[in-house]
């Protein structure tokens, strides 16, 4: 942008250049001459910067999938907001001078930051964040026990899958075949509600409620949500996310003693019922010592430091980028994307036994349940 800048600056100084130059009396031809060939140097300079920068927007919409009415768009919204340098986009204006420039992550990135693919500059980075700040939050943990009944309602469905990537994500192959794993110890299985661009019809039918305060109390869903299952044992390998444009939310609800979660430098020991945020584009991993499945409710958010203008452009990015990689990965005969191997994993599990749980009460929740849908289908 900065480069646009000055090529405007310098069309305009050359504009004046030649109104003064015209009202002047030329003497000789070879004044005249000479100030042809400068005039047709500077037309020659100014081309070849604008290819340049045209060159490099062009390669940034390819880089996004974008369809011409998509570049339309995202042109219009550049020139006016970003190029006339509206306050509520400067995170914006300077993630796409990085962009245009071939930076991926900016100078004052933190150390444990580094590792994630992208990095919007600007956005405040704690590893974990402090719910004070996040007055949301206390709506969520009062609706615990309604989303506390309906995991537990899922206990005797189908529609956990174990969590697979692919073969960039992590050295370790499935026994099944399918997909790569990220833990290497015990089992990690998820109940996917939305993901990549998808909404999980058949699953968010089964939590109803759950899917009402995803949707009506979370602030600027990022369209990310599942439940995340971990058997005893079980050690998920230190990780980025893919951007630090989100953050990520945890209830843990099930079975969370014994379960610890790091971010950057700080460790936690996570508590039942208690909510977290923390900012998964720092390294990150988890452990699970418990002698019970774990069971937390992962949902992600915009970063609250993106203003609704920056948001809306991202996310037409974004989802114009996943729209086209969703085509593309049909047409993948290795089956080496994450859409593929969600849809591959989907009939893994046979059955839930992986899912132990020892609290009396619980199960007594668990039976009494089984019980109320039995008289409910007799009657």
């Amino acid at each position: 942008m900065e480069d646009i800048a000055k090529q405007q600056q310098n069309q305009i100084s050359q504009v004046e250049e030649n109104n003064s130059a015209e009202k002047k009396v030329q003497n000789t031809d070879q004044d005249n001459h000479q100030s042809d060939d400068d005039e047709d140097s500077s037309k020659k300079e100014v081309s070849e910067k604008d290819k340049m920068i045209y060159q490099k927007l062009d390669d940034f919409y390819n880089d996004y999938y974008l369809t011409d009415f998509q570049k339309f768009a995202v042109a219009k919204f550049l020139r006016e907001n970003v190029a006339v340098g509206k306050p509520s986009v400067t995170r914006i204006r300077e993630w796409l001078m990085n962009k245009l420039n071939g930076v991926n992550k900016p100078a004052d990135c933190p150390a444990q930051q580094r590792g994630c693919p992208e990095v919007i500059p600007g956005l405040r980075a704690y590893p974990f964040w402090d719910s004070e700040n996040l007055p949301w939050i206390q709506k969520i943990q009062d609706n615990y026990e309604i989303i506390k009944q309906e995991l537990l309602s899922l206990r005797n469905q189908k529609g956990f899958q174990p969590y697979r990537g692919p073969s960039w994500t992590s050295d370790i192959k499935a026994k099944d075949g399918v997909g790569r794993k990220s833990n290497d110890s015990g089992d990690w299985n998820v109940f996917y509600l939305f993901l990549h661009n998808i909404k999980f019809e058949e699953n968010c039918k089964k939590v109803p409620k759950t899917i009402e305060i995803i949707e009506n109390i979370f602030p600027r869903h990022y369209h990310h949500a599942f439940f995340s299952a971990v058997t005893p044992g079980t050690h998920i390998m230190k990780h980025h996310g893919p951007t630090n444009k989100k953050l990520r939310f945890h209830m843990p609800i099930l079975g969370v003693k014994n379960s610890r979660l790091r971010a950057g430098d700080i460790t936690l020991n996570q508590e039942e019922g208690k909510c977290y945020v923390f900012d998964d584009s720092f390294e990150h991993e988890a452990w699970h010592d418990g002698d019970e499945t774990r069971i937390v409710l992962i949902i992600d958010i915009w970063h609250p430091d993106l203003s609704s203008e920056e948001v809306k452009f991202l996310s037409l990015l974004q989802n114009a980028k996943m729209r086209a990689e969703k085509i593309i990965s049909e047409q993948d005969a290795a089956n080496d994307n994450f859409y593929k191997i969600i849809e591959m994993s989907k009939d893994l599990l046979d059955s839930n036994d992986w899912w132990t749980n020892n609290n009396k009460e619980t199960l007594q929740q668990f039976e009494s349940q089984k019980s109320e849908e039995k008289n409910t289908i007799s009657s």
